[in-house]
């Protein structure tokens, strides 16, 4: 063990450090994960909101007609949803990770931002950070507001 450890701090090889570090943040970054009843709530929510509908029904029986009956903002971007398991999932252009979509539902959408601000396993990461955790998991128009 070692005595002086100001010392070793100050010694240690910088790329030591930054291991040590990135060790450390995986524990912290992910401490919301979406729940098996928000889940089941958002499957639920489908159901009332318009662009979900056309777009679980398209997946249902995917076709050319199909396609053209969704709304335009939705046909040039169906091919960035798939459905799993009841739930729709969106990826971005950037990378492949699937996101849960949110319908425009606020109290359910209020309810998972919360989660991921306020709840105290969430550390109240402010507005930068909360965005960037809720976006790994989740996905509904407009969300940076």
């Amino acid at each position: 063990m070692a005595l002086n450890v100001v010392a070793d701090a100050l010694s240690c090889r910088p790329d030591d450090v930054v291991h040590k570090a990135d060790a450390n943040a995986i524990g912290v970054v992910r401490t919301s994960t979406p729940s098996s009843s928000w889940l089941d709530d958002v499957r639920s929510a489908y159901a009332n909101d318009a662009d979900t509908k056309q777009l679980l029904n398209y997946f249902a029986a995917p076709s050319d007609k199909s396609r053209q009956k969704l709304a335009k903002h939705l046909r040039a971007r169906v091919h960035r949803y798939r459905v799993h398991n009841g739930l729709l999932l969106y990826s971005t252009v950037d990378d492949n990770a699937d996101r849960v979509v949110v319908p425009d539902d606020p109290e359910l959408k209020l309810r998972i931002t919360y989660e991921y601000h306020d709840a105290p396993t969430s550390g109240h990461p402010g507005r930068e950070k909360t965005y960037l955790l809720l976006t790994r998991d989740f996905y509904w128009s407009h969300q940076y507001k």
